[in-house]
């Protein structure tokens, strides 16, 4: 009795887990390609912003300190995580549905499994390029200044990878209800790129006060200041009030690192969680 049990349960495991390997498996295929570009794209800009600017053009000097060249190359990570969310991400709902698979009712394969294998295999592309893109960054690092990375490298490596999950739920959330697959990615690059930068700067204008915790854009401005040697704690600190001909204009730095993490995780959670049930219905 026991071994039928135990055989029950390991062949319960095994039609779970397969599924989703397989999934798994086809959407690194899949997407291999798309990988090869951004990777490839990646180490081409840091070689040209990170070495060649420096070493070919002598005007232009190393920043003081180590912490402030990674903290200089790391701005065109954010275009590249985007732009790679919304490529790799885009297409992970909607295409089920553009090719009518979305709509079988009769399980050949449990819809959630497809959706998570898919899931899965996308963050795993992405987590490579963005891998790629800091192992060359810090290598750059310590060619020009020597010494060792310091640990907050390593710490923004993750917080990169946790912004890359944000953004990836959030193209996937939009991915759940649009019509086909150019028209998510064109939404969510436009969205992400200008929308959420609009949408802090009016918000801040009008309540100054109030620290955009609501923005993605506002979290990932921790990726590049947890660098900063001095990291500041307080509230007063992590803001400028810049003035000028009588209006004052409030430029918040960087959320705190609890924060930071916390703006990264709801954005994950909630989007996964509205794909699912958008997916649901939808299928329904």
């Amino acid at each position: 009795m026991q071994i039928l049990e135990k055989n029950e349960k390991l062949n319960r495991i095994y039609a779970l887990v397969l599924p989703l390997t397989t999934t798994y498996i086809f959407e690194l295929k899949k997407k291999w390609k798309r990988f090869v570009f951004f990777a490839v794209f990646a180490i081409t800009m840091r070689i040209i912003a990170g070495y060649l600017t420096y070493a070919l053009i002598p005007d232009n000097p190393l920043p003081d300190t180590k912490s402030d060249y990674l903290r200089s190359q790391l701005g065109f990570l954010t275009m590249i995580t985007i732009f790679g969310s919304c490529f790799f991400f885009g297409d992970i709902i909607c295409a089920e549905f553009g090719t009518k698979t979305g709509f079988i009712t009769f399980p050949i394969i449990n819809k959630y499994q497809l959706i998570v294998g898919k899931i899965l295999g996308c963050i795993t592309l992405m987590a490579g390029v963005i891998t790629i893109y800091y192992i060359i960054l810090g290598y750059l690092g310590i060619f020009w200044y020597g010494g060792l990375i310091d640990t907050r490298f390593f710490y923004s490596y993750v917080l990169a990878l946790i912004y890359m999950l944000a953004c990836g739920s959030f193209v996937t959330m939009f991915s759940s209800f649009m019509k086909n697959v150019n028209m998510t990615i064109v939404s969510t690059l436009l969205l992400l790129l200008i929308a959420v930068n609009v949408v802090e700067s009016i918000l801040t204008l009008y309540y100054p006060e109030f620290e955009p915790i609501y923005s993605l854009s506002h979290g990932n401005r921790l990726t590049s200041y947890i660098l900063v040697e001095d990291f500041p704690t307080e509230k007063v600190d992590r803001y400028e009030d810049i003035e000028f001909r009588g209006f004052t204009r409030r430029i918040w730095f960087t959320p705190t690192i609890e924060m930071g993490i916390t703006i990264f995780l709801t954005y994950t959670i909630v989007c996964i969680t509205v794909a699912a049930l958008i997916f649901k219905r939808r299928q329904l």
